[in-house]
């Protein structure tokens, strides 16, 4: 090459000559101004014409020419970036400029005494495709075209993935995970091509090679982290054998094994809001507070995020004010403390305003007459209100059942009847009772009380008097009078009955007839609730009315006997005990027997 372009310079030279010799032959008047020349001039034009070959031969430079690679190249690597290196033939003496992209990435790069050259220290492209310019450098700083050529690097699909606690929760571990274990096992779930070999390294150990499925996902439970930093690395390698660059995450574990200390939770209502107020966090891995607010008072306002109405990540929180309420209805609240590694304890649950368990009741016009005849059925409707600011359960008990004759056992057929209470608008039954044929009282409701007495009489003997067979000295009559009386005070919901038990001694002496009388007393309290006949109607709101029935049928009653049944609903709170000061009647409901004729 170097070769031809000398032979091209000295015949451009020759032809130049002879143009310039041919032209001056055919002008006599050039040839009479050149003989007008003097000798010095004749030298200049020599020197003048030699530098100008001189300035025409330097810049003409020979481009590089590239031995290593192709243009439209596809290199596959492993990384974003790669290092390539340019071999080629360039004229010895040059240096050899490299650009990528349009940007100078190397310089000086040697031309050897046989004309090639190399980077040595490779050139860095990058994913996709990539222009490589080469241009020569003579040492005068001359330049020759550029020797342009195209590579794209290819580089396979990387690893996606994600670290969680584990598969059942799928909280995602950061850069820090505050964990309630010294050495906890995470899980991971990624993506990659389909029917990959995914290769999972910890700490520099591989703990875990799967196959991702048809859908390229995959997943590895119980990976093993130790407390302090950790490297986790994952890479795949293909079907067609291409490998990834691993995908590292740095995970640094803090053992956090104590329980937050709770905050205490006070409040009040004022205007349309209610306003909260707890003590400050001594938590030194302090997460968030929330704050849990619910309605029903049977629902314990627990975490998590069902019931939570704010969470605040700044430790030094510690007031809420909540407008987004109900002005007079009764909320409770709770305030939950997490630490980040997750453990969350609950403050002291408040009821803002006060609870109030709160019903009344309406007799509704009856369905039909109350003389039925057999296997006719009577309908008495009421209306029941929540009138408190709680969403409260209400329990319907029997007071009594009256008959009239009462059942007698002699008598071949005697009154028999049905009662029954439920809610006509969902057909839901909350008391039931079939062939009701005799009476039935609660002693609960009784305040009048009820006695009961027990005698009994005992003979003392005394041997040896007489005959040594014996004989009967003394008598001793017993009594014990029981009373128990249900007092119309309640305490912690419940009724109080006093049980008294009266205790009569009297000892006869049988041979004179003495007697000697000890009465003692003794008095005790119990805290009583009736018994609950009927299933509880659940979950009535404040302001919300239900109708409820009581339902009586003649099974087998004659002309003018009657069943008389008394009902009691009661508002009860989780618990099941009774507001006492707040039980509602339906008052006698009563039903007269008719023949069918």
């Amino acid at each position: 090459m170097i070769r031809k372009i000398k032979t091209i310079l000295i015949l451009l030279f020759c032809m130049a000559f002879v143009l310039s010799y041919i032209s001056g032959c055919a002008s006599p008047a050039s040839v009479n101004l050149i003989q007008k020349k003097s000798k010095s001039q004749t030298d200049t034009g020599e020197e003048v014409t030699s530098q100008r070959l001189d300035e025409i031969k330097n810049k003409l430079i020979s481009p590089p020419v590239v031995l290593s690679h192709r243009s439209g190249e596809i290199i596959y690597g492993s990384g974003d970036r790669e290092l390539i290196f340019i071999k080629g033939y360039a004229d010895k003496g040059n240096t050899i400029e490299v650009y990528v992209n349009g940007v100078l990435a190397q310089s000086n790069v040697v031309v050897d005494t046989n004309g090639n050259f190399e980077t040595s220290n490779g050139v860095e492209i990058n994913e996709g495709k990539n222009i490589i310019k080469l241009i020569a450098v003579k040492p005068s700083g001359a330049k020759s075209l550029p020797t342009e050529f195209t590579i794209y690097l290819n580089i396979p699909q990387k690893v996606e993935y994600k670290i969680y606690e584990n598969n059942e929760n799928l909280k995602e571990i950061g850069s820090t995970y505050y964990s309630v274990e010294d050495n906890p096992g995470v899980y991971i779930k990624g993506k990659h091509m389909p029917m990959s070999s995914i290769f999972i390294k910890v700490n520099d150990n591989l703990v875990g090679e799967i196959e991702s499925d048809d859908n390229g996902i995959f997943e590895l439970s119980d990976i093993i982290l130790k407390t302090g930093d950790n490297e986790i690395a994952v890479w795949a390698k293909t079907m067609d054998g291409f490998t990834s660059a691993p995908v590292s995450t740095n995970v640094k574990v803090v053992s956090n094994l104590d329980v937050p200390y709770p905050s205490t939770l006070t409040g009040y209502s004022k205007g349309n809001a209610n306003y909260l107020n707890w003590t400050k966090s001594a938590d030194t891995d302090f997460d968030s507070y929330k704050l849990v607010r619910v309605e029903d008072p049977c629902t314990n306002p627990e975490y998590p995020e069902n019931d939570v109405i704010a969470t605040f990540s700044n430790i030094g929180s510690t007031s809420y004010v909540d407008k987004n309420i109900i002005s007079g209805r009764s909320y409770y609240y709770t305030l939950w403390t997490l630490d980040k590694g997750g453990r969350a304890i609950s403050s002291n649950v408040i009821a803002i305003p006060k609870p109030v368990y709160s019903i009344q009741i309406k007799p509704l016009p009856a369905t039909g007459d109350s003389t039925i005849s057999r296997r006719e059925w009577y309908y008495q409707p009421f209306e029941i209100t929540n009138t408190g600011n709680v969403t409260v359960n209400i329990q319907p008990f029997m007071v009594w059942i009256k008959l009239d004759p009462s059942f007698d056992e002699e008598k071949e057929i005697s009154p028999i009847w049905e009662v029954h209470l439920w809610n006509p608008e969902n057909g839901q039954y909350y008391y039931s009772e079939e062939d009701i044929y005799e009476t039935y009282v609660a002693d609960w409701a009784k305040t009048d009380g009820y006695t009961v007495t027990e005698e009994k009489t005992e003979y003392r003997e005394e041997y040896g008097k007489e005959d040594g067979d014996g004989f009967i000295s003394e008598r001793i009559d017993t009594v014990i009078k029981t009373t128990e009386l249900t007092e119309k005070r309640s305490v912690n919901l419940k009724r109080v009955m006093k049980t008294t038990v009266k205790t009569t001694v009297t000892i006869t002496d049988l041979t004179t007839g003495d007697k000697e009388k000890t009465t003692t007393t003794d008095s005790t309290t119990k805290l009583v609730e009736p018994e609950k006949v009927g299933s509880p109607i659940e979950g009535i709101k404040p302001g919300e009315k239900i109708i409820i029935e009581v339902k009586i049928q003649n099974i087998a009653a004659e002309n003018g006997e009657k069943i008389i049944a008394h009902f009691h609903f009661a508002p009860v709170d989780c618990d099941g005990h009774f507001y006492t000061d707040e039980i509602v009647s339906t008052g006698d409901v009563i039903a007269i027997g008719r023949s069918r004729f």
